[in-house]
């Protein structure tokens, strides 16, 4: 996405609201070579930041809560870094802020810089504890870091608390102080041991408040991310026995039921994949917890899904035998059942790929499994096509029909495996096979129509209505119906328009009613009754002041 043209990657209506944001954004400056910051009143202040290279735009945040790509505070501010950018300067550039920094620093006197920081952390008692944390070996204390940082979390979490519980406002801002203390971490000097007790002190501070939470934007698993990487760093420089002890401690977060429940479980599940790479005694300790697990959870798509986990991590860690092994075993789950499928087609052994389907669908349908069975019937339906067995084909097409609502892609399919002059026949019966009701009429106009067949369809249309599903098909197939039969189509359209007009009132009934006016308009010769059906409306209901207005705002006085 580039500075020149970021408009066509952005939503439309995004890039509209940003537009009108423009004159919201203060502070908007370059704090370091191409890293701009930004604040963008909103809701809130909210801070914005984007990375750029060259003229692409490689990054960027806002502290908005809006969940999509882009948000309109980004958007207002990339238009005025554009501006910026585009004003070419009359005098040397200002040194961004940071150099700024860098210049003071370098000149600065030590002894003026204690004084600043004293005078900075005197009042400030919250940095001076992250301060005296990020330099902690100077300053060595008798009590443990794991201690210290456990209390720095339980003060931002009691901040941010009103009643016991961090709203969705709140919680984006207790998240960024959970981060400088993660980051306060990762710049200290401890020792990874060290570092890995306060991650998971955190992590279980994070579990204890899940609950009390609104963690709309996914502030927690964030944090649990960011604790991922600081653990991820920390193993390689452990001693052997004190990984594989990081390894179990690890294992049993990911099924920890304090971090199960509010989703945060698989936050590790790339840690301990990659660990256990090389070594297959963590392997089979994490594969044995799995199993566990999977035995504990009956028949049910938590089961499923460990059981899916397993195969992938099998297939990972290259243990191909064991990875069908457990498909063979589990067969009753259909991405398994699928994999033995693909490969007997592969192996153009159709005799055992449609044995396996069929199994599949008879257990499918003891399970009163639709969407299982209509899988199993499409793949039968590939097979069929590969071998080009029409009576296959036809008999599999016939099916998906019929679970499908009768639905006109399988017509056509069907339809394209006929010669034309077997296809009237065949058209009958499929028609047949949709059910009596009239329920059903949709299904029934929908191939009339395919089919061409006006007269059918009119015949289908004008039966009798049944409330709201017959009138609503009229009026979709009305402009169509109306070419045929004009004088019979606008005569029941009117009608309806009347009728409706008649028995509701309000702002919307009467918006409803100009939109229905301009279709009867647009059928032939049907511009004058809608003038007509107007003027009359305008006379009958003159009390309805709002309607006549907007009607003849809609069509003139005429």
């Amino acid at each position: 996405m580039n500075l020149d043209n970021f408009e066509q990657h952005i939503n439309a209506v995004i890039m509209q609201r940003g537009r009108g944001y423009t004159q919201r954004v203060h502070n908007l400056e370059e704090t370091e070579p191409e890293f701009w910051q930004a604040e963008v009143n909103g809701t809130r202040a909210y801070d914005v930041e984007i990375q750029l290279d060259g003229k692409e735009i490689s990054e960027w945040s806002c502290t908005c809560p809006y969940d999509g790509d882009i948000c309109k505070h980004v958007a207002a501010s990339l238009l005025n870094i554009r501006q910026q950018l585009r004003v070419k300067p009359t005098s040397p550039a200002q040194p961004t802020k940071r150099q700024q920094l860098d210049q003071v620093l370098n000149t600065l006197k030590r002894e003026d810089l204690a004084a600043y920081i004293r005078q900075l952390l005197h009042d400030d008692r919250k940095m001076l504890d992250k301060f005296l944390l990020r330099f902690q070996v100077v300053t060595p204390t008798t009590e443990a870091p794991s201690k210290q940082y456990q209390q720095l979390f339980d003060k931002i979490a009691r901040q941010y608390s009103s009643y016991d519980y961090i709203d969705e406002d709140d919680a984006s801002a207790f998240a960024d102080e959970v981060q400088e203390l993660l980051d306060t971490l990762s710049a200290s000097n401890l020792a990874s041991a060290a570092k890995v007790e306060i991650c998971f002190t955190i992590a279980q501070g994070i579990a204890g408040i899940a609950n009390n939470v609104d963690d709309s934007n996914g502030e927690l698993n964030s944090l649990m991310y960011s604790i991922k990487d600081e653990l991820a760093t920390a193993y390689p420089q452990l001693p052997t026995s004190e990984q594989a002890t990081l390894f179990k401690r690890v294992l049993a977060t990911q099924f920890d039921s304090r971090y199960s429940e509010y989703g945060l479980e698989d936050t590790f599940t790339e840690l301990l994949e990659e660990w256990a790479q090389h070594s297959q005694t963590d392997q089979n300790t994490y594969l044995q917890a799995l199993d566990k697990h999977i035995q504990s959870r009956p028949n049910d798509w938590q089961r499923d899904a460990l059981l899916r986990q397993k195969l992938e991590l099998l297939k990972t860690w290259n243990r191909l035998d064991d990875m069908e092994a457990v498909a063979t075993t589990h067969m009753e789950i259909p991405d398994f059942r699928d994999t033995f499928i693909q490969k007997a087609i592969d192996a153009k052994d159709y005799d055992k790929a449609r044995s396996l389907l069929q199994d599949g669908i008879h257990l499918a349908e003891q399970q009163k499994n639709a969407g299982t069975i209509s899988r199993w019937r499409k793949r039968s339906l590939e097979i069929a096509y590969l071998q080009n067995d029409i009576p296959a084909i036809r008999t599999e097409l016939e099916h998906l029909y019929q679970t499908s609502h009768y639905s006109l892609e399988h017509y056509r399919e069907l339809k394209a495996t006929y010669p034309a002059e077997e296809w009237v026949n065949a058209r009958q019966r499929l028609y047949g096979l949709i059910p009596v009701p009239r329920g059903y009429d949709s299904a029934r106009a929908m191939l009339l129509q395919e089919e061409n067949d006006i007269p059918a369809l009119y015949e289908l249309i004008k039966q009798p209505t049944i409330p709201g599903q017959s009138a609503s098909l009229f009026k979709r197939y009305a402009p169509l119906l109306a070419i045929a039969f004009p004088h019979e189509v606008k005569a029941t359209y009117a009608s309806q328009i009347c009728d409706y007009l008649r028995d509701n009132t309000g702002r919307a009934v009467y918006e409803r009613v100009i939109d229905e006016l301009n279709v009867l308009a647009k059928m032939p010769d049907g511009a004058n009754m809608a003038h007509n059906l107007v003027k009359d409306f305008c006379n009958r209901y003159k009390s309805r002041k709002a309607m006549v207005e907007m009607l003849i705002a809609a069509f003139g006085k005429g």
